[in-house]
């Protein structure tokens, strides 16, 4: 859910922050342009400045309407307000003052003039005036100055202005660029030390994300999605598969860095609450990031997700996927307690409920990882629906858990392999629903296999010749004959009618084996 437990964050107005003068009020930035142009003279410019964007507050009542949200790929939202110092003990873990449980955390947006809103209810906070500071020296309001004989002012130099007049009220001093020509805003901010390239005078965001893997070592962290804002300017930048990122603009002045383990298609949750967030410093230079702890844990679910959405997963179906039409983003919240739910994971994604995803001491990375991997074959196997005519139906809910399992078991195996390379695949005990049969389809006789005498060195958990007498089956076909199928031998006899392959006589022994185990 989307923060929505208050008793985790108990906070007073001390703890919230300071409200700030927001310098982007068009208030704010006439008194600024009549500054620069009219000797402080509000009233000639007032016709001059006029709302661009109105700065909001989105209260979703519930989940369904933080879903609203959530589908809408052009709104730039926050979890937390925008004109608020928020306290050093809130960075990441804001919530709203006030809201009772089950009710998601207030959302923040500077929403342009006309913008069709998603039906939710909202609050206008304030009537914004945000020129556009990637065009830093283009003119403001150029004719009319001029028909008032009044200097040129660009776009740097307004924007310095506001920003001068409310530094000593908000305690930003510091972050005024030196020696500002007011009209032609001269100055501010310097490299930062950025490696990404900046024009004269300006920075780019930019750093790098990593963890230290317990299999592979250090290594980045790929596909987070990395904001860098100040005020209501917002610039972003994605991790490579280094971890190195860059954001798609410049600043001259100190700017916050923030991020969450969040996609369109997906988040990765606190616990049961809202997306597990990290503000980074409000500083004027990259900021790199190590994941230790939870935040490790809550990257490496990230990792395994933006696996299954966004790489490559050898022609599979990906995990159902946020749209305008279902409203729905995957929600994986990340435990560090023990699972006390006796429900099965795969009966839990009936009811597109929050995956669950537990760690458990000594846990390594690629375990957390083949989890996550699991439990998203689930909700592909939930997703998978069969036509027929101007029917759909879906199967899931009369699929045996065996069956619904070993398909999960199957797919944890195959793409977490293609990133931890000796992985082995899930430990099956006898007599319950988990079985390695995908990896027996899929691998050859002749592999090492820990069912076996003499298994040292071997490569998965699974059974050699002679119970595993089958070789040469892709993982897509094997999801594909799973369509519509609800029991064991239902799915292994259509894997047979389906595909021609060498050793589909000796599939009804490898089932009656994994059967039996």
């Amino acid at each position: 859910m989307a923060n929505s437990k208050s008793s985790d964050f108990l906070l007073t107005e001390t703890d919230i922050g300071k409200k700030l003068d927001n310098p982007y009020t068009v208030a704010n930035m006439r008194k600024a342009l009549a500054n620069l142009a009219t000797k402080g003279d509000v009233k000639k410019v007032e016709n001059l400045i006029a709302t661009t964007h109105y700065y909001i507050k989105f209260m979703p009542k519930d989940e369904a309407q933080y879903d609203l949200l959530k589908v809408d790929s052009n709104l730039v939202i926050y979890p937390f307000p925008l004109d608020v110092k928020l306290s050093k003990n809130n960075k990441g873990n804001y919530r709203e003052p006030g809201l009772p449980d089950g009710v998601p955390t207030y959302q923040y947006a500077a929403v342009p003039v006309g913008y069709k809103l998603p039906k939710v209810g909202y609050e206008v906070l304030a009537d914004l005036y945000l020129p556009n500071e990637r065009m830093s020296s283009s003119k403001v309001a150029a004719n009319g100055l001029r028909s008032l004989g009044a200097p040129e002012v660009t776009v740097k130099g307004l924007v310095n202005e506001a920003e001068r007049m409310v530094a000593a009220t908000n305690g930003f001093e510091e972050e005024l660029p030196p020696g500002d020509d007011g009209g032609y805003g001269g100055g501010g901010g310097g490299g930062g030390g950025s490696t990404c390239g900046a024009p004269i005078g300006e920075w780019r965001p930019s750093g790098r994300m990593t963890m230290t893997d317990d299999v592979r070592g250090s290594i980045g962290v790929e596909g987070l999605k990395i904001r860098a804002y100040r005020w209501f300017t917002t610039y972003i930048g994605f991790t490579d598969a280094n971890g190195n990122y860059c954001v798609d603009g410049t600043f001259t002045r100190p700017a916050n860095y923030w991020f969450d383990f969040e996609r369109y298609e997906f988040s990765v949750n606190h616990n049961a609450g809202g997306p597990r967030e990290i503000s980074g410093p409000k500083i004027e230079g990259p900021w790199n990031k190590d994941f230790t702890g939870y935040d490790k844990f809550c990257a490496t679910i990230f990792r395994a997700a933006f696996h299954y959405y966004y790489g490559d997963i050898q022609g599979l179906r990906r995990p159902p996927e946020n749209s305008f039409f279902n409203g729905f983003q995957m929600k994986i919240g990340a435990y560090t307690d023990n699972d006390v739910n006796n429900t099965s994971p795969a009966r839990l994604i009936l009811n597109l409920q929050m995956i669950h995803i537990f760690t458990h001491p000594g846990e390594s990375s690629d375990e957390t990882y083949a989890t996550t991997i699991h439990e998203l074959a689930h909700a592909v196997h939930w997703n998978m629906y069969a036509s027929s005519g101007w029917t759909i139906t879906n199967t899931y809910t009369q699929t045996s858990l065996t069956v619904c399992e070993s398909w999960a078991t199957g797919v944890q195996y195959v793409l977490t392999r293609m990133v931890y390379l000796n992985y082995k695949g899930r430990w099956c005990n006898f007599g319950d629903d988990y079985k390695n049969v995908i990896m027996d389809m899929i691998d050859t006789p002749a592999e090492i296999t820990y069912y076996q005498p003499n298994n040292y060195g071997f490569t998965n958990y699974g059974y050699a010749s002679p119970q595993d007498e089958v070789e040469g089956y892709t993982i897509v076909q094997i999801q594909d004959a799973l369509i519509d199928q609800t029991s064991w031998l239902d799915w292994r006899n259509n894997i047979k009618n389906l595909y021609n392959n060498g050793t589909e006589n000796n599939l009804d022994a490898l089932f009656n084996v994994w059967s039996n185990h």
